[in-house]
């Protein structure tokens, strides 16, 4: 699409970029002055929309630490003892760990890295893959243009989460849920205890979770958005289409938490621990199939209105362009 061929060569540029050089190279010809400004104001107006989400993702991550406690507590180690039933026993419990800013922040370094790379991949390859996609039409195909959408977001959550996030994600919950000091000493025993493969450990749980929340998230925006009329839409306020971003995140959270929660949960325990050994320990601890499988929720949807900002603001940026 025209959005990711003008990042594409908004990074050409950078990388090629020399003080003494009146001209810059690209792979197809050189960039005039004018070229120049055209790349640095879409660059501009994309970081304008998507810098604000990195600061409310850092504001917000407190309420990730504590959904990470909450979903591991009948399985985590470190934590027995304690209750953490619901948002305030859990935040009480950060307190006791020390200063509450610092307690509060544990894991987020992880997150810095992941985070903002596996959002950007999950749009741009969201927009090739739907190029890329059959195409059906929504009046006389419906059912296989719907299935499309939601293949292909699917398909967009699994090859990020496989090739960058997954890892990232291990690391952060060891750092948020365990006492285990820094992120070098949680790198050395996850591999020390399980070897590469603990970096991916609970993928076979997390990967028909993640299908299930990509592909209603971002396959189900699509949809959401063809389903109006595109004058009325874009007559539509950022609010009302960020709500609608919204609405659409937390309806694949709800569909795919179960499966994070024992992935989570199975992510805590040792080697020998089975997914049966922990839907089993969850459920007798939690007092209840829906106190465990949603453990944590409450956390989960607070926290998690920054993700349909992401994805106005997103789109946002490429109706500047003429390509939304």
């Amino acid at each position: 699409s025209k959005a990711t061929v003008s990042v594409l060569n908004w990074v050409v540029v950078l990388v090629h970029m020399a003080p003494q050089a009146d001209t810059i190279l690209t792979p197809a010809a050189c960039i005039d002055s004018a070229g120049i400004r055209a790349v640095a104001y879409d660059a501009g107006v994309f970081l304008s929309y998507q810098v604000a989400p990195w600061f409310v993702k850092a504001a917000v991550y407190p309420l990730e630490r504590t959904r990470l406690l909450m979903q591991t507590r009948h399985t985590n180690r470190s934590v027995d003892g304690v209750p953490l039933r619901s948002v305030g026993e859990t935040v009480r419990h950060m307190r006791r760990e020390g200063r509450l800013f610092s307690a509060g922040w544990k894991g987020f370094t992880p997150t810095v890295v992941r985070w903002g790379p596996a959002q950007y991949g999950h749009l741009f390859l969201k927009d090739y893959l739907s190029g890329v996609a059959p195409q059906y039409s929504k009046q006389r195909e419906y059912r296989r243009w719907f299935a499309t959408k939601v293949a292909t977001g699917a398909a967009t959550g699994l090859l990020v989460a496989g090739c960058w996030a997954y890892p990232f994600d291990v690391l952060r919950q060891q750092l948020a849920t365990k006492n285990s000091g820094t992120w070098r000493a949680s790198v050395a025993d996850i591999y020390g205890r399980f070897g590469i493969s603990g970096f991916y450990r609970g993928f076979a749980m997390a990967a028909p979770g993640m299908a299930v929340f990509r592909g209603v998230q971002l396959g189900g925006w699509d949809v959401v958005k063809e389903a109006y009329p595109r004058a009325e839409w874009e007559r539509k306020s950022f609010l009302n289409r960020a709500f609608h971003a919204q609405a659409i995140s937390i309806t694949g959270s709800f569909c795919a938490y179960p499966c994070d929660t024992i992935r989570r949960s199975l992510m805590a325990c040792g080697s020998q621990t089975s997914y049966g050994d922990v839907i089993r320990t969850g459920i007798q601890g939690a007092g209840g199939v829906r106190r465990f499988f949603y453990a944590g929720f409450t956390a989960r949807i607070i926290s998690s209105f920054v993700n349909g900002a992401l994805l106005e603001g997103f789109d946002a940026w490429k109706r500047t362009r003429g390509d939304a």
